[in-house]
């Protein structure tokens, strides 16, 4: 289960970008950049501008550099609050950690997953044909539609279904999943395949989300391995954050930058309290956020508004005991508990990152989109209280043996790829920005972690064009 694979965030397979940081002599020759948002779109134009020599000051409002790379501990128990696991294809987000030097830390996951059905849990491993046609998970009508029609869509149109580049699907782009799927294939293929899915990963539902996106999700997945962070994602964005200090980029934690200017041969970063001036900037944040920062009118101001959010939130709970079944993710369709409120939970022990403790075992439970927005609202008991009877449902008793819980907002959320919106996307045209600005996230390009480096990489050669390198 690879939650957040839609995170906050670069170029693509052939980017070119150095095996290793500049010196500090090469720096002051490449340019003074600075990159706002430590997310994984943040990260990777930081790394790739340190690698061609530049100077790199990162800045980033939170405590930790990460974004959605995320963990926490919980009454000493260590859990992934935001992204869950990495895709085998997710090309360049492992090729950044062979180039900073913490590939070591990624681990191959079981990827054992189950789905919620008839009252009970039915184990299935997402990407393995074998595994779904054997799976009680799915009815036999729906098994055969998959076989006989879905994928041989699938392969059809493979040459434009790349869920790293998914605006070569944009001439499927008329619809949503939801329309497609209940004409094509039928309503249990978008109940108990699109909705767990999408809800699940990407807290978003099939009504609102784009058949073409689904469809080069779906290819991809025919043929994919999971890949986990040993001590979990947060271990993944220190190690990244410790990669980027040790080649000279300065590390502004805590700062929330509120204007970006454009200033005659330079850009000017202003924060409450203080200012610098730099040759360069990449707004690596949320859409929103960049147009507001930015101060950005005009065709930009316009088609940023159109890249539109989905607010999240996760609780991690710790549980004294054993949780019963042998699964890591559980995905939970819509309609009726548990469903009406849960859309999936994580047991963390299971994914082989060295998470949980002993005998205990740290749960993240994802609130159904239906109802995420009151759990943002929320005080901590009353979100626990929302969510535990649904729970309760999948392992009875287990709010007995809840020890401590805690609630994570994020509600600037994910990127939400609608009906239209890779058509949008590809209207998207740099000569809107200034030579010494340029844009990075997840909505530039797929709403993954990989979708985020691969903007962070392209915006990083950008900026390099535009100042000389």
């Amino acid at each position: 289960m690879t939650r957040a694979a839609n995170v906050h965030g670069g170029g693509g397979e052939g980017s070119g970008a150095p095996a290793g940081p500049g010196t500090g002599g090469e720096a002051r020759g490449r340019g003074d950049v600075a990159v706002i948002g430590g997310g994984p779109a943040g990260l990777a134009a930081a790394w790739t501008l340190a690698s061609a020599g530049a100077t790199v000051t990162l800045y980033e409002r939170s405590p930790v550099a990460g974004g959605w790379l995320r963990t926490e501990a919980v009454d000493g128990v260590t859990a992934d609050v935001g992204a869950q696991l990495l895709a085998s294809y997710y090309v360049e987000t492992l090729r950044v950690a062979r180039e900073a030097g913490f590939a070591e830390l990624l681990v191959r996951s079981p990827g054992r997953d189950a789905l919620w059905r008839g009252g009970r849990a039915h184990g299935i491993t997402y990407g393995s044909v074998a595994s779904m046609a054997a799976s009680g998970a799915l009815p036999t009508g729906l098994k055969l539609r998959l076989a006989t029609k879905y994928v041989a869509f699938l392969r059809r149109h493979a040459g434009e279904l790349d869920p790293n580049e998914p605006v070569r699907a944009a001439a499927l782009d008329g619809e949503s999943i939801a329309a497609w799927g209940r004409r094509e294939v039928g309503e249990d293929f978008v109940e108990l395949m699109a909705y767990p899915q999408l809800a699940a990963y990407y807290g978003c539902t099939p009504e609102e989300t784009s058949a073409a996106l689904y469809h080069a999700l779906a290819f991809a997945g025919m043929d994919v391995g999971l890949v986990a962070a040993r001590g979990g994602m947060g271990a993944l964005a220190a190690a990244w954050t410790r990669g980027l200090e040790a080649a000279g980029c300065g590390v502004r934690i805590g700062v929330d930058v509120v204007a970006v200017r454009v200033a005659g041969t330079g850009v000017e970063v202003e924060w409450d309290g203080g200012y610098a001036r730099h040759d360069a900037a990449v707004l690596a944040v949320p859409a929103p956020i960049a147009a507001r920062v930015g101060g950005f009118g005009g065709a930009l101001g316009e088609w940023l508004a159109g890249a539109r959010r989905t607010p999240a939130a996760s609780m991690a709970l710790v549980v004294d005991g054993p949780i019963p079944g042998d699964y890591f993710g559980l995905s939970v369709p819509r309609g009726g508990s548990p469903g009406e409120r849960v859309v999936a939970v994580c047991v963390q022990g299971r994914k082989g990152a060295g998470l949980g403790e002993g005998g205990r075992e740290a749960l993240v439970v994802y609130p159904a989109p239906a109802i995420v927005s009151r759990v943002l609202d929320a005080e901590p008991e009353r979100a626990f209280e929302l969510l535990v009877p649904d729970l309760e449902r999948i392992y009875p008793g287990v709010a007995r043996r809840v020890v401590r819980g805690r609630l994570f907002r994020f509600p600037d959320g994910g990127s939400l790829f609608y009906p239209g919106y890779l058509r949008h996307l590809r209207r998207f045209d740099p000569a809107w920005l200034p030579p010494r600005l340029a844009l990075a996230g997840d909505y530039l390009v797929a709403p993954t972690v990989e979708g985020a480096v691969r903007s962070g990489r392209k915006a990083a050669a950008a900026i390099l064009r535009g100042i000389g390198g």
